[in-house]
């Protein structure tokens, strides 16, 4: 490979030879110009240049292989052949080029491992000749051995002898010396191959296909083998030795594609399996929130304005007694899991349960502007649901419930709370404390908010009245509102005939 100026001097040549015969803003002359101009400025990709100056090696006749710019005066018949060859060879380049690129741009766009080998499949065949093409990876089984396991095949036909989870040693195979040498392998008749080499399995089977030549392609990603890539077609002698740089240049850059393939592939389904049980217990927003943190999570918190919701059953405790464990813990799935539902699907997390007890905060890990509003509408749905929660228990033989609901809105601390052994993500505050007090005010079907909440969605709420308390380790009495109605966009009001005791009102 000559020196920078050596390249700069073959480029300016070819350019200009081309555009003697094709549109100044063809596609192939303009790659080449910001070829010329990277190396002019130092930051041309000599790799990359190379696959366009290649095809220079056809303005020979005899296919000689010298560099373009070194090429003596041809005659003028000789020449149109040469521009119409080096023409078409250009074209085929291109789309070389193109098709690299599209495998580039689908794995920035999250592709996965399978999806990018499956636009190979669909579109390389106008650079590439096969039927059918294999990849399989190098991994280590149980005893430390390596193995080479197919990982992902497609075919124009049917019948596929060597699918998905195949595997052999590598040690003493065919691959091992193409991992070794890194050089690719063509076999354009593999009835003679198997007659030479009578124990190889995979070659009958792939021969039970119908497939006739082969060319097979290590993928090397950081300077290690990590699999191969098998191009086979079902017409013998389909490849050639002056193919094999092209092939080695589409298997690197198809390894280093599919290694990055392979990461997001394995990062998404580890998050989406973290998501999935995490998300038993929060909504998929805070799941998300915590896993784009970077580096381990630490303990404290910040200051956030959120609204409290708090559901706890009325007259649980002394009727568990009277049940068995296993019709406690059935009533409380049915409960729980309902009330859950409708938590989420309003947008709140669950913070936690204690016992027959429920506590949501809406506001965390994003605040939005209807934080209250969704807060008060859940509560009022959930307590319609009662309905259908006591239909599903009495239909398994076990008493009705009956539900109080309470809520605060105001500043909290959230956060990770507890220790580096174990964390949770809550809440803190007096406004959980006064969620609490409030909600055990509430008899069965009711729904009480405090000041705050009430203030948040005054004008779109129904209420019953309000009464003012006097609350444990509070010196003023706390103005407390009966919610039996939101409207603007949430329009829901609670059922009637909801189950819940008199209370005077001042």
């Amino acid at each position: 490979m000559g020196t920078r100026q050596d390249t700069i001097a073959h480029l300016q040549t070819e350019i200009a030879a081309l555009e003697s015969r094709l549109d100044a803003q063809n596609h192939l002359i303009l790659a080449l110009r910001e070829q010329l101009a990277a190396h002019l400025d130092k930051t041309g990709d000599e790799r990359r240049t190379q696959i366009f100056r290649r095809a220079a090696i056809d303005i020979l006749p005899d296919g000689a292989d010298r560099e373009f710019a070194e090429y003596g005066p041809l005659a003028l018949k000789d020449m149109s052949d040469a521009l119409v060859a080096l023409g078409s060879r250009l074209d085929h380049k291109f789309a070389e080029i193109k098709a690299l690129n599209e495998i580039t741009d689908r794995v920035n766009s999250g592709m996965f491992f399978d999806e990018v080998l499956d636009h190979v499949f669909e579109t390389f065949d106008s650079v590439i000749p096969y039927d059918r093409i294999g990849v399989a990876l190098i991994e280590k089984n149980e005893s430390g051995k390596s193995i080479v396991r197919a990982q992902w095949s497609r075919a124009a036909y049917e019948a596929e002898s060597i699918g998905k989870g195949y595997a052999a040693r590598l040690k003493g195979s065919s691959l091992e010396k193409i991992a070794t040498t890194r050089v690719p392998r063509i076999i354009n008749d593999l009835k003679d191959y198997l007659k030479a080499h009578p124990t190889s399995h995979s070659t009958k089977l792939i021969l039970k296909e119908g497939v006739r030549s082969s060319l097979t392609c290590p993928l090397v990603a950081r300077d290690a083998v990590i699999g191969f890539i098998f191009f086979s077609s079902r017409e013998p002698d389909a490849y050639q030795d002056q193919h094999i740089e092209l092939f080695q240049q589409i298997a690197g850059e198809l390894a280093l594609t599919l290694e990055k393939g392979r990461a997001y592939e394995d990062l998404y389904l580890r998050n989406e399996f973290i998501k999935k049980v995490f998300g038993q217990y929060v909504t998929n927003e805070v799941a998300e929130t915590v896993l784009e943190r970077n580096g381990a999570l630490e303990l404290g918190g910040e200051r956030r304005h959120v609204t409290v919701l708090m559901a706890d059953l009325r007259g649980f405790t002394p009727m568990s007694e009277q049940l068995s464990p296993e019709e406690v813990v059935d009533a409380l799935n049915v409960y729980l899991g309902t009330m859950s539902g409708i938590v989420m699907r309003h947008g709140g997390s669950i913070d936690n349960f204690i016992g027959d007890a429920l506590m949501a905060v809406f506001g965390v890990p994003a605040a939005k502007p209807d934080d209250a509003a969704r807060a008060v509408a859940a509560a009022i749905e959930m307590q319609n649901a009662m309905a259908g929660v006591n239909a599903e228990i009495n239909g398994r033989g076990l008493p009705p419930l009956a539900m109080g609901v309470g809520l605060s809105t105001g500043e909290v601390v959230a956060g990770n709370i507890g220790s580096e052994m174990r964390l949770k993500y809550s809440v803190i505050g007096s406004t959980v404390n006064l969620a609490a007090r409030i909600e055990g005010l509430a008899s069965g079907g009711q729904i009480f908010a405090a000041a705050a909440t009430h203030a948040a969605v005054q004008e779109i709420v129904q209420t019953s009245g309000h009464l003012n308390v006097q609350l444990k380790g509070m010196a003023e009495p706390v103005p407390v509102y009966e919610i039996v109605g939101i409207g603007g966009d949430y329009a829901v009001t609670r059922a009637a005939g909801a189950d819940h005791s008199a209370t005077v009102w001042t």
